[in-house]
């Protein structure tokens, strides 16, 4: 079972607008000019948002992210069955109620912000796609869906790394297949 690409979604970008205005008096006396250059500069604010292994990764729950650092990461999640567990060790393993089985690992998210206001951020996510039928893809037991960004937490701390836990359940009799998903956060100032 494979979990490809989790990326950021939305996030404002920093646009800095300079206007120039150069007026001068620049008449030749005795070899000196003079000129006055006026800058108005627009600073708007910036949402960052980064995705790193978590301290406790290579242990069962954390498996290492590709690309981590970064805002486009991959994470595998091995293949996995309802008896036969998970072929990768740092995969969080469990059966569940109602014939159900699930898969999970956790990383952690940094969303860092600039010249803003703002004293938290909100955090959400959405699937692309609709899974197959009795798949289902959670955030720290958040279900989500790909209607609509889902709310994961309403007022997180800029800098401080927060641990999510992305579990796939699925339930037993569900055809073998590979089952992969993109998954946008969303950080919005509050």
């Amino acid at each position: 079972m494979r979990s490809s690409p989790i990326r950021t979604g939305s996030y404002a970008s920093l646009v800095v607008t300079v206007a120039l205005l150069a007026q001068g008096d620049l008449k030749a006396q005795s070899g000196t000019a003079t000129t006055h250059l006026m800058i108005t500069a627009e600073l708007q604010s910036s949402i960052s948002l980064v995705f790193n292994n978590s301290p406790s990764v290579g242990s069962p729950g954390f498996c290492p992210l590709s690309n981590a650092g970064t805002n486009n990461v991959g994470l595998d999640l091995g293949a996995a069955s309802y008896t036969g567990g998970d072929t990768l060790s740092c995969v969080n393993w469990a059966q569940l109620t109602g014939n159900y089985y699930q898969v999970s690992s956790a990383f952690e998210v940094v969303v860092t912000a600039a010249n803003t206001n703002s004293p938290s951020y909100q955090l959400a996510a959405e699937i692309s796609t609709a899974p197959p039928a009795n798949v289902i893809w959670l955030v720290n037991n958040t279900t989500l869906t790909n209607t609509g960004f889902t709310t994961l937490d309403a007022a997180d701390s800029y800098g401080t790394p927060v641990t999510k836990t992305l579990q796939v359940q699925v339930r037993r009799g569900v055809a073998a297949q590979t089952l992969s998903e993109t998954i946008t956060f969303q950080a919005t100032a509050n």
